[in-house]
Parts: C-alpha cells; structure tokens; sequence
C-alpha cells in the first residue's frame, strides 16, 4: 500500500468510527424526540415541560435535514484513489522509452542540471526529456563551456550558432536539431543520433549508420 493510500485507508477508518458515533447519537436523539412528540396530552400536562411542541418540531426538523445532507454527501464523496492512479499513468516527455529503444539513465549528479531549460525543450520540440538529459551528459558532462577539437561547443556540442556556450541557446538549439532528425527519419532513433553525431549526409552515404567507431559508440552511450 503507497502512502497516499494509506492515508486514505486510515481517514476512511475515522470516518467510519465517527460516523457509528453519530448515528448512535442520533438515534438516541430520535428515540427521545419520537416519545415527546407521541406522548399523551395527559402525560405531557403532568410532565415539567422544558420546551415548547413548537420548539420540539422545529428540532426534528432540522435533524432529518441534518441526515438528508448527509446522504447527499456520502454520494457525492471524490475518488481519490482513481484521480491519484490517472495522475501517476499520466505519459510526460521524461519518458526513457522511444520506439522500442531505451535511453540510459544520467549519473546522479547531473539529476536537476538545467531542468527547467530541458523541461522547455522538451515540451516545444516533443523530444523526451530523458533523451535531452542523455545526449547532454554524452556530449558535455553538462559543461556549458567545453569545446572540442573541431570546434563542437557548449551542452550538446554545437557547431554552429551564436552564442553556443549559453545553455539556454544551446539546448534549445541542439533540441530543435535532434527534433528535426527524429522527424527526417520517422522516428528511428537510431538513424537520428548517428545524425547527430555523424552528420545526415553520412547517414545517407552508408544507407544507415555510418561505420564509424566513434559513432558507433555514441549509440551505445545513449540508448540500449
């Protein structure tokens, strides 16, 4: 059982209890009313009356309204549980599964880095946040500022672009890129990541991807 559950099991319990309490009360309350309404006119004159007949209908009154609320509450109570389960199934875009390949996971030191900007990223150019995270931590180590040896710079290792060592720029930009293979190669993962890596006319050269070691082993980094 999660703790949302349980909670709810536990305030269900209370509820219950309270509940038993009431309706004992309750008809403890009727019983007596009942017996002042019905009481003869002889038993009512020897009786030290404390409250009026007026007094006493207008109390039943309010008490069946009490316990016709109460009826009409107990129907209208919200499912949580069904509400918390379709919140949890809910599909996002930090999916690590993409058409039947899974991306890795990052270390756990990089959980967090640039979220919010990845978490935009995500969400303009329908890319999984976990393929973002991944591609990041493959090319950079989420160092904004690396550069290689010819010239790829920032988060996801642009080669072109202003501004590349900014990492809102570079993920937006790097995103809209893998977003755009993705979409050239009907949704092959695979296809697209040699892309990025290899460069799209390379891809076409070899009619897939490209024997190159090096992006060969970029796939590997990235998705199983």
């Amino acid at each position: 059982m999660n703790p949302v559950e349980h909670v709810i099991s536990t305030r269900q319990a209370e509820l219950e209890r309270a509940f038993e309490a009431a309706k004992q009360s309750s008809t403890t309350f009727e019983t007596k009313l009942n017996e002042r309404l019905n009481a003869t006119t002889e038993q009512k004159t020897t009786s030290i009356q404390t409250v009026t007949d007026a007094e006493l209908n207008r109390a039943r009154e309010v008490y069946e309204a009490l316990i016709n609320q109460a009826d009409t509450t107990s129907t209208t109570v919200p499912n949580t549980t069904a509400e918390t389960t379709a919140t949890e199934t809910k599909p996002t875009t930090e999916s690590t599964n993409w058409n039947n390949y899974q991306i890795k996971p990052i270390s756990a030191e990089n959980e967090g880095k640039y979220s919010e900007l990845i978490k935009t990223a995500a969400a303009k150019y329908d890319v999984p946040e976990a393929l973002i995270k991944r591609v990041i931590q493959v090319e950079s180590n989420f160092n904004p500022s690396v550069v290689s040896s010819a010239g790829a710079t920032g988060l996801m290792q642009l080669m072109y672009g202003s501004n590349r060592t900014d990492p809102a720029t570079n993920i937006d930009l790097g995103t809209k890129q893998l977003a755009g293979y993705i979409k050239k190669y009907d949704g092959d993962l695979k296809l697209a990541l040699a892309a990025y890596n290899a460069g799209p006319g390379n891809v076409s050269k070899y009619g897939g991807v490209p024997p190159f070691k090096e992006t060969q082993n970029y796939l590997t980094k990235i998705i199983e």
